[in-house]
């Protein structure tokens, strides 16, 4: 039985691990933090009590590498999956609007949904229909000179529908300004979001926290195939020898049992135990801002208040339950906000603002006051409701996928002929999402499967 060392417990580890073992390698799965989960973990918060995530993240039904790994682990059981597309929007106003698929069938069921989006003017909803129609006529290296912005600008998405739409899918998606990022990129996440089914365009988002939903699934399924995993271990070198890694060095032992090594750290890590000029590890990192709020009240247990025609005015009270109505849903989008998610959650709401490199390096007390009055704004939520919050800032969340970036994203296989990489920004065509880990995960061990 061969045996492969497995550098990192992220996604792109822990799936990479999943599929080794259920393939009958040997495996063990080494950790330099005392937890999994990598970038997307879950922790008990030791003020508020519950178990919260460093930051929220949103799956999508086109996450089929994802999928295929949570159904492998036995962990979809976790995940909450919408039967269509639908996504709720707050303006500043607080007025709501819905982005969802009708009930025809597919694609005019997703198309209907965008000409029913009322944040839009009818006439701006036809546009934007006539760029998703233009979308297969611009081959690869037009996009790859483009921005999304250059390209939003050429195919006449103004100003109101950039606001609406496109900024907050883009930023979602690639977590960059569209000023940066790559328009290549953003068109073929475009086309397998909106044109490979209906099931592609819909939300899948964790019913439980993330370590909770993926990683103990994970641990107990590569140890019930006699895999190991051992936390708080980081690796500080190789040993390389005629190309091929010979020993592994931690900060406990030295291992050479082992046939291949997969590492799936980040690109910034990397370097810290093998450095190959070949390999490009100056990419430009993102952040991301996350907010988890609690309320006095929880916003799910206000009730609706029933208007009869007697004309009176309603009380502050019954407005305040009105406007709480408003995150009922399990999430929102805001337009033309700093914030770009509320997540609703039973015992607090959670705030996410993605690219936020501008932001990251203000005071937690500053980016709080920040939350508050978009808060207000959006959702009528007053600060003085506001009984605890903590702020988590994920500096070097994912890279930029400008156009300078994508073509020099390093591949699996490396010139040392046992040692593979993995890792949401290494060549997988895909920004740096959780697919594009769980993706370059399944493009590790098909390499070694093949050798």
């Amino acid at each position: 039985m061969k045996k492969v060392i497995v550098i990192g417990g992220g996604f792109a580890g822990l799936s990479s691990a999943a599929f080794l073992a259920n393939s009958g390698y040997k495996v063990e799965l080494i950790e330099a933090s005392p937890k999994l989960g990598g970038r997307t973990y879950s922790f008990k918060d030791d003020e508020t009590g519950p178990v919260i995530d460093n930051g929220q993240h949103i799956l999508m039904g086109c996450y089929k590498e994802t999928l295929r790994f949570l159904t492998l682990i036995g962990a979809e059981k976790n995940f909450h999956f919408q039967e269509r597309l639908k996504v709720n929007f707050l303006n500043e106003k607080g007025k709501l609007f819905r982005l969802e698929a009708t009930q025809l069938f597919y694609p005019l069921n997703l198309f209907f949904g965008l000409l029913n989006f009322e944040a839009l003017s009818f006439i701006d909803r036809l546009r934007l229909l006539k760029f998703f129609f233009k979308l297969y006529f611009y081959s690869d290296e037009e996009l790859k000179r483009l921005t999304v912005y250059q390209w939003l600008l050429i195919e006449g998405q103004n100003e109101e529908i950039r606001k609406a739409f496109w900024d907050f899918l883009a930023i979602g998606a690639l977590n960059t300004n569209t000023k940066k990022a790559s328009a290549k990129v953003f068109a073929d996440i475009l086309k397998e979001i909106f044109f490979k089914g209906n099931e592609a365009a819909t939300i899948v988002l964790p019913a439980k926290g993330l370590t909770e939903s993926y990683c103990n699934d994970a641990q107990s399924f590569i140890e019930k195939k006699s895999g190991t995993i051992n936390l708080s271990e980081p690796v500080l070198d190789f040993e390389i020898e005629d190309t091929k890694v010979t020993k592994v060095i931690t900060s406990k032992r030295a291992i050479s049992d082992f046939d291949y090594v997969i590492s799936s750290v980040p690109w910034f890590a990397l370097e810290k135990f093998y450095k190959d000029e070949d390999i490009n590890l100056n990419f430009e990192h993102s952040s991301i801002l996350t907010f988890h709020i609690w309320l006095k009240e929880n916003t799910k247990s206000h009730s609706v208040p029933t208007l009869s025609g007697s004309g009176s005015p309603l009380s502050k009270k019954m407005l305040k339950q009105v406007q709480h109505d408003k995150l009922q849903e399990d999430f929102y989008g805001l337009i033309s906000s700093p914030i770009h998610w509320i997540f609703n959650h039973n015992d607090h709401i959670t705030l996410v603002t993605s690219d936020a490199n501008d932001l990251i390096d203000k005071t937690k007390e500053e980016l709080f006051e920040m939350a508050a009055v978009e808060l207000k704004k959006y959702a009528g939520i007053e600060k003085e409701e506001i009984k605890s919050y903590k702020v988590i800032k994920e500096k070097r969340a994912t890279f930029v996928p400008d156009n300078k970036t994508i073509d020099k994203r390093p591949n699996t296989k490396t010139k040392i002929k046992n040692l593979f990489l993995a890792g949401d920004w290494v060549n997988t065509g895909l920004p740096s999402t959780i697919e594009s880990a769980v993706k370059s995960g399944r493009m590790a061990v098909k390499e070694i499967d093949i050798l």
